[in-house]
């Protein structure tokens, strides 16, 4: 049997690095241990004395002894690496270890400068250490070998001592290796319960051993190195610095072996079913609520059935719990009209937002008790109904509406809403809103049509409607003003080339032309500059900015149009922009917003040279009855063009004046109340 000398101190890392690797030995190989350091053979500390007489000592070489083999790491390479950790422990790690905790520990005196460079050139290891195990459980393989059990009593009395939790912060991988090496089972029987250092010890001289003492009794204790010349600190720099780059170098390979491992056993992701309510229940009748629910949420299962229920027990009602509607309730009466959605579209997030507040406003009222009417209902969407319709006329019939005739085409219009309107309303009961659809109204209804038609005629008669020659937007097309909204305006910088749906080449926009008006009776002229040519036609007047002195002279002056027999004013307006082409502007009230304007202040007379059709009236007969910069294309083309875009539309032809209805608001302003009685 083999006998193993150690020294009986209890923090020779040495030796416990022998015993550590001996426990990790066969039955049949591990030695007698002595722990007399006096009776050693050998002159070093561990020794080993094998049954054949061989006499090995030093730490390394005794680990490598008792060792077993399939614990060493297998091949020649991995045989390497162990041998290249031993040699980096004893000749790196313990000198700075030892150097480091012998002062604090009073084993040695040494000078403060010596501690602090022991502390830095520990730190720069456990650097090391760190990106080196920072993809790795253990030091060499995957299991623990000599290097870790060298490399972790090597690191034993810093983590005892001195690395506390701020010092060891940085360095987490070797903290989680080192507390994984010292938990095994066979580093527990060596070294019992290790705890980490939470204070760092203090320096205590007085109770410092001579060295020889301790080397006396069997321990041998690295001497303190001598300070370092600067030459020999630049070349430990530099090879720090090589095994640095080699060691991030090294890991870079191994992350990305690693994932390319990773991408190749990509687990594939567990789609979750979707749980519905598959427990035939009859519409109308109340969920059975008495299943298992199922683990993760799921909007079919929980929503399933509940909707047609509600319905069924009439909870939407305003007669709910009443015998009449008309019943006088105490608690009060809330109702609300849905803002109807346009038939034409399906529900937006903009729907789901505002339905959801009503919903949530029309459930309080209910659950206080109130007679609560939420009434649904959609909106026949005017324009955009006609416009969609009328396409799908000329796509399937290849009619239009003039064709069909004003009362088919209205019921063709029912026909379309039959069709698609309840999609709006499966989508509102999707969201659960409590309306009570028996009450559910369409904008074309009859009664709806008649309330219209009696407050509109009502409004006239009492002189809250009227109407008056105004400017709008018109629609050659669909022979009907369009709102402003429904008109998308672009401001142009200069000549444009715009695509205008039923043009194959792009129309040309923003151009300013000039050409001049002769002041009557008179060669001079004045020239003025404009982006609508097409409209001079219909010009009645010239204006020029007050202030511009170019054209002070011609105040009470007329100017000649060269194709009508009209003399037309020279007006000084404010509106004029001075900078603008050469600062004179033709002006045609009957045809343009701002010259409506200046018209009206200086009482122009307006002349509408545009048809509804989009013809030349009202101009000499070489220009009658031509067509206006009108787009040249089929019905559904020109349907096209209002649905995707008005503004080119509305461009083709000058905004006409029309005797369009209009809301007085003078009512609104002799009827207001003092904002004093509406607060209290």
């Amino acid at each position: 049997m083999s006998t193993l000398f150690i020294t009986p101190h209890a923090d020779d890392f040495r030796c416990q690095t022998a015993l550590i690797a001996a426990e990790f030995a066969a039955p049949s190989f591990k030695p007698k241990v002595i722990s007399e350091g006096g009776a050693s053979p050998g002159r070093r500390l561990p020794c080993l004395v094998t049954s054949d007489g061989l006499i090995i000592s030093g730490a390394a070489a005794v680990g490598f002894v008792l060792f077993p083999e399939h614990h060493s790491s297998s091949g020649e390479k991995n045989s390497s690496l162990v041998r290249q950790w031993l040699s980096f422990s004893e000749n790196e790690i313990i000198p700075a270890s030892c150097a480091w905790t012998f002062p604090l520990l009073g084993v040695v005196n040494s000078s403060k400068q010596i501690i602090e460079r022991a502390e830095a050139d520990l730190k720069k290891i456990l650097k090391v250490l760190d990106m080196h195990l920072k993809l790795r459980t253990y030091l060499v393989g995957e299991s623990i070998t000599l290097a870790d059990i060298s490399v972790a009593c090597a690191l034993l009395l810093p983590f005892k001592y001195v690395l506390d939790p701020v010092v060891r912060k940085p360095f987490i991988n070797v903290t989680r290796w080192f507390v994984t090496c010292v938990n095994q089972p066979q580093f527990k029987k060596i070294l019992g319960e290790v705890k980490l250092c939470e204070k760092v010890v203090q320096i205590n001289s007085k109770n410092a051993k001579p060295t020889e003492t301790l080397q006396s009794k069997g321990q041998d204790i690295p001497a303190v190195p001598p300070p370092k010349t600067e030459a020999q600190l630049k070349k430990e720099a530099k090879k720090r610095e090589k095994l640095e780059k080699f060691q991030q170098k090294k890991e870079m390979e191994q992350k990305k072996q690693h994932s390319q491992t990773e991408k190749k056993i990509k687990p594939e992701k567990k789609e979750l079913g979707v749980f519905t309510y598959d427990i035939p229940t009859p519409a109308g009748d109340k969920k059975d609520v008495t299943c298992t629910m199922p683990d993760s949420y799921s909007p079919q299962y929980v929503e399933a059935a509940w909707y047609q229920w509600w319905e069924k027990q009439g909870f939407f009602k305003p007669e709910y719990g009443k015998k009449s509607v008309s019943e006088p309730n105490p608690k009060g009466v809330f109702m609300m009209c849905i803002p109807p959605p346009n038939v034409t579209g399906s529900l937006h997030l903009g729907h789901a937002l505002t339905n959801s507040i009503q919903d949530s406003l029309t459930r309080w009222h209910r659950m206080c008790g109130e007679t609560t009417l939420w009434n649904p209902g959609c909106d026949h969407a005017g324009i955009a109904t006609q416009v969609v319709v009328e396409k799908k006329l000329w796509r399937e019939q290849k009619k239009t509406r003039h064709d069909l005739g004003r009362e088919a085409f209205i019921q063709e219009v029912w026909k379309w809403k039959n069709e698609k309107g309840d999609r709006i309303y499966h989508q509102l009961k999707k969201l659960g809103s409590s309306l009570d659809w028996d009450r559910a109204c369409f904008t074309m209804d009859d009664k709806l049509s008649y309330a219209v038609q009696e407050a509109f005629v009502r409004m006239h008669e009492e002189g809250v409607i009227y109407r008056s020659k105004r400017l709008v937007n018109w629609s050659c097309t669909l022979n009907s003003a369009i709102s402003d909204i429904e008109v998308d305006k672009k401001e142009l910088s200069g000549r444009t080339l715009l695509p205008v749906p039923g043009y194959k080449d792009k129309v040309e926009f923003g151009v300013l032309v000039s050409f001049a008006y002769k002041i009557d009776g008179s060669d001079e002229e004045v020239v003025v500059a404009t982006t609508r040519i097409e409209t001079m036609l219909g010009d009645t007047a010239v204006a020029v900015h007050p202030q511009d002195s170019r054209y002070l002279h011609l105040k009470g002056k007329y100017v000649a149009h060269p194709f009508c027999n009209r003399k037309m004013p020279v007006v000084f307006d404010e509106f004029v922009d001075v900078n603008f082409g050469t600062g004179a502007v033709k002006i045609t009230p009957a045809h343009d917003h701002n010259d409506y304007e200046v018209g009206q202040r200086h009482n122009l007379e307006f002349v509408n040279i545009i048809d509804d059709d989009g013809f030349l009236i009202n101009v000499p007969a070489p220009f009658l009855a031509s067509v206006a910069h009108r787009l040249n294309r089929t019905p559904q083309e020109a349907d096209e063009a209002i649905e995707t875009d008005c503004t080119h539309m509305c461009r083709s032809v000058s905004p006409p004046v029309t005797p369009p209805f209009a809301r007085s608001c003078m009512s609104m302003h002799t009827h207001r109340e003092p904002a004093s009685q509406i607060i209290n």
